[in-house]
């Protein structure tokens, strides 16, 4: 197996609830489809920095004339002309687009941000049982606080409006409108909005999501490449500035490693889907999406259909669970990486076959337990490594090898 990803590339540029590791990036997705943020931290300390990875960020956007009602209206037929052309998909009915200033798209965001709060404690819970957040973080307050800061624009597919952050049309800002246009144009035809996915216990939600923001990124870059070299600069300009307000020490990574896992991997799945078969094989793909973490890592396995997750029963709970579901080759990664590094935790997640973990509190603490299956038995023996090396870091983990398989639980 060879996936697409390596460790340049896995630092971020949301009872039958979802599961943990996807719960966060679907919230985002899913209630605010697009304007996602990824922010990139350096592993060697705890300084946040930035790479390659896109970002979806503006400064403030007092900057500049606020565009007028008709000025909006005719960029968004400018620019959903070009989104149809490369889509080759004709809108079926005209986009509503609208520009909100800071605090206004804010608080906006903050609104609609945190929907379904008892499944936000339960993941919170699950994540600090797995040493992922600490017993002062509060999900929904950094989920508040770095989405209303760091959003951008988000289609809503419910009601098939477009609001975008920012008083005047900079040439980012059309780049944002390009995005999300995008979400519009494949909701029109393939329907963005589907329940089935956010009460799924698997990745469903999280792959479906991969598909959607890559094609957006996709299509956004092609517009990009359209732009003056001056209106280019000024792009850069503008998203070079971005989270200048937020305090980015403050998040713990897990935040940004759930959430941009659609941004960063989504666009590479879905060039292959387009060198298969260009824009209809994209189209096809809407009709019979990724399923896991793994299909959108690699996609020339998951192609060739050769990456079909295993289903794995539900390890023994010791009390009533409260969440249960899969963590995915992704969700590996990201239990592991801290204490790993990013290369180790590759190999010990890549390999990754199927899985199930439930999770049950007890007295004042969360536990939790999954069973893991490997597609070789080399592939076991690295995450079982891995996994002793984690669990040897939290005094409340055990992990117990079986015949194919390795059980692993953590309390907090």
């Amino acid at each position: 197996m060879d996936p697409g990803w390596d460790d340049d590339d896995v630092e971020p540029r949301p009872p039958r609830r979802r599961p943990a590791t996807v719960v966060v990036a679907v919230l985002v997705v899913f209630a605010l489809v697009g304007g996602g943020i990824i922010v990139v931290f350096d592993r060697t300390d705890d300084t946040p920095r930035r790479r390659d990875a896109r970002t979806e960020l503006l400064p403030p956007a007092s900057i500049g004339r606020p565009a007028t009602p008709g000025e909006l209206e005719s960029a968004v037929a400018e620019l959903s002309a070009f989104v149809a052309d490369a889509r080759g998909l004709p809108f079926l009915r005209p986009v509503d687009a609208t520009l909100l200033d800071d605090e206004a798209f804010s608080a906006r965001v903050r609104d609609q941000a945190v929907e379904d709060l008892d499944a936000l404690r339960d993941t919170e819970d699950v994540l600090r049982a797995l040493g992922l957040l600490d017993a002062a973080d509060d999900l929904a307050e950094v989920l508040t606080a770095f989405l209303g800061a760091g959003v951008v624009g988000f289609y809503d597919p419910e009601t098939g409006e477009l609001v975008v952050r920012g008083a005047s049309l900079t040439p980012y800002v059309r780049t944002v409108l390009v995005h999300e246009l995008t979400h519009a144009l494949d909701d029109q035809h393939f329907g963005l909005e589907r329940p089935e996915l956010d009460d799924a216990d698997d990745e469903t939600g999280l792959a479906f999501a991969a598909l959607v923001e890559g094609n957006a990124v996709r299509v956004e870059e092609l517009y990009r490449d359209t732009l003056s070299d001056e209106d280019r600069r000024a792009a850069i300009e503008e998203e070079s500035a971005i989270g200048l307000g937020i305090d980015l020490g403050s998040i713990p990574r897990v935040v940004p490693q759930l959430i941009g896992f659609p941004y960063l991997f989504g666009p590479g799945m879905v060039a292959a889907l387009h060198a298969a078969g260009g824009e209809r094989r994209i189209d096809a793909a809407f009709a019979d999406p990724p399923v896991t973490s793994e299909q959108v890592l690699d996609p020339a396995r998951w192609l060739a259909g050769e990456a079909e997750p295993v289903v794995v029963p539900p390890p023994g709970a010791d009390g009533a669970v409260i969440d249960e579901g899969t963590l995915g080759l992704w969700g590996l990664y990201v239990l592991l990486a801290d204490e790993l590094g990013d290369a180790a935790a590759v190999e010990a997640a890549r390999g990754w076959g199927g899985d199930w973990y439930v999770a049950w509190r007890r007295d004042q603490e969360t536990c939790v337990r999954a069973s893991v299956v490997m597609d070789t038995a080399a592939d076991l023996r690295d995450l079982i490594d891995g996994l002793e090396q984690w669990a040897a870091a939290h005094a409340r983990a055990e992990v117990r090898p079986g015949e194919g398989v390795v059980t692993f639980a953590a309390c907090g």
